[in-house]
């Protein structure tokens, strides 16, 4: 089973391109049937967040694999190329790959909860797509249970670390104090509501929540914030200091003409912070350039998140290593599988060939009794067992070998056993 792991993230990818490549699940659903559709693969699963939009594929040969990466950005991107931010791991590097972002280990917070409900859900969408093969869904099923032995068993998760966070860190250093500073809440998804209730505890008040859908009623419920909407913002403009915007819109949520209007209307001594937690951006970039505006992104958020990971550091050898020792029973396992289809075939056809021969002799031969006839088969089924002995052994040994199992299919005649 070739698998490959292709994509690309924020270690390569800046964040105008992350967003120009992120899917939402519709188009993941779309994306994956047409590669499994068309592209030859055996299975899909696409994970897309803020930070990363990969593939997990498997195929019946590598180079049906390596073939069908060029296309995955191709399909979702035809425009620029962006060959040179896109990584592609086969094989057991692909499945170190897949355990390492599924434990976030690959993450920009080391050992980030959030991306393993992300993989899951990427996983559950490629079922329901039905783009899922035996041999992947072991790979997501494993991928997800070292996550979690991971989580359990080393402190990698323990400490607090994260965008909401990393947004109260930021906050404090252009803004101050945030005891009774006014706070606009534009999101109520899990990072919006995360980010939302650290700056409450910090003492931010008032809190406004921007009735975006039945989430953000819930959140202003919940906070005990006022519900308003985003055209009330200039009238608000008095009354807060720092906007969290953290929306899945695919457009623009905040123009910069909004945050102009609302300038107008706050004392021009004190700066506006707005903190652009979303992928796609929700804020027009060129809203910075409004005097007394401060924009940040994810990726300073990012920065601020590497400064605070040293204690998790010191937790990643012990998570490595369990990584590590799970990919490589899963390694084996899934070679050994990959032999199944040949031993059987070999076995296959060893039976025709005794069955044949055993019968073609017993025509020329003088009747035998039920009991001589009995025993000429267990001695036909015994040499054949003898012979198949060593080629099956061999096989097993070398399960992850495709270049062996392809020299015992050529010898035996079996071309092709192994996709069957």
């Amino acid at each position: 089973m070739p698998f490959l792991a292709t994509g690309l993230s924020h270690h390569l990818a800046p964040l105008p391109v992350r967003e120009r490549l992120h899917l939402d699940e519709a188009q993941i659903v779309e994306s994956l049937r047409a590669l499994v559709g068309h592209a030859g693969l055996t299975g899909a699963v696409c994970l897309s967040t803020c930070n990363r939009t990969e593939f997990y594929v498997t195929t019946r040969d590598d180079r049906q694999t390596q073939q069908a990466t060029a296309r995955f950005f191709h399909y979702i991107s035809p425009g620029p190329s962006y060959s040179d931010l896109i990584y592609s791991h086969p094989g057991k590097v692909g499945l170190h790959h897949t355990f390492r972002v599924a434990s976030g280990l690959d993450s920009v917070v080391l050992g980030e909860a959030q991306v393993l409900a992300q993989f899951k859900r990427a996983h559950r969408v490629a079922q329901q797509a039905g783009t899922v093969d035996a041999e992947l869904d072991l790979v997501m099923r494993r991928a997800v249970e070292t996550a979690k032995r991971v989580r359990t068993s080393t402190g990698i998760s323990r400490q607090a670390v994260g965008y909401g966070q990393a947004a109260i860190t930021v906050a404090r250093e252009h803004l101050g104090d945030l005891d009774g500073l006014g706070t606009v809440i534009v999101g109520a998804g899990s990072i919006g509501r995360a980010t939302a209730r650290l700056l409450q505890r910090a003492g931010a008040a008032p809190l406004f929540v921007v009735r975006r859908g039945h989430k953000a009623q819930a959140l202003a419920q919940a906070l005990g914030a006022e519900l308003v909407e985003l055209e009330q913002l200039p009238e608000l403009a008095a009354s807060f200091r720092l906007i969290v915007s953290s929306t899945s819109s695919e457009d623009r949520v905040l123009g910069r003409q909004l945050i102009s209007d609302v300038r107008l209307a706050q004392d021009q001594a004190q700066d506006l912070l707005i903190l652009d937690l979303a992928v796609p951006r929700d804020v027009e970039p060129g809203t910075a350039e409004v005097e007394g505006v401060t924009l940040l992104d994810l990726d300073r958020l990012g920065e601020v998140i590497q400064q605070n990971l040293s204690q998790r550091e010191r937790h990643r050898p012990a998570a490595e290593a369990l990584v590590e020792a799970a990919v490589t029973e899963l390694d084996l396992e899934l070679g050994q599988r990959a032999a199944v289809p040949l031993i059987t075939a070999l076995v296959d056809r060893a039976e025709l060939v005794r069955q044949g021969e055993l019968a073609r002799t017993l025509s020329r031969m003088r009747p035998l009794s039920e009991e001589e006839r009995a025993h000429l088969d267990r001695l036909t089924q015994a040499i054949a067992a003898k012979l198949l002995h060593h080629p099956i052994a061999f096989l097993r040994q070398h399960a992850d070998d495709p270049e062996r199992r392809q020299l015992l299919e050529e010898a035996f005649g079996l071309e092709g056993a192994a996709a069957d």
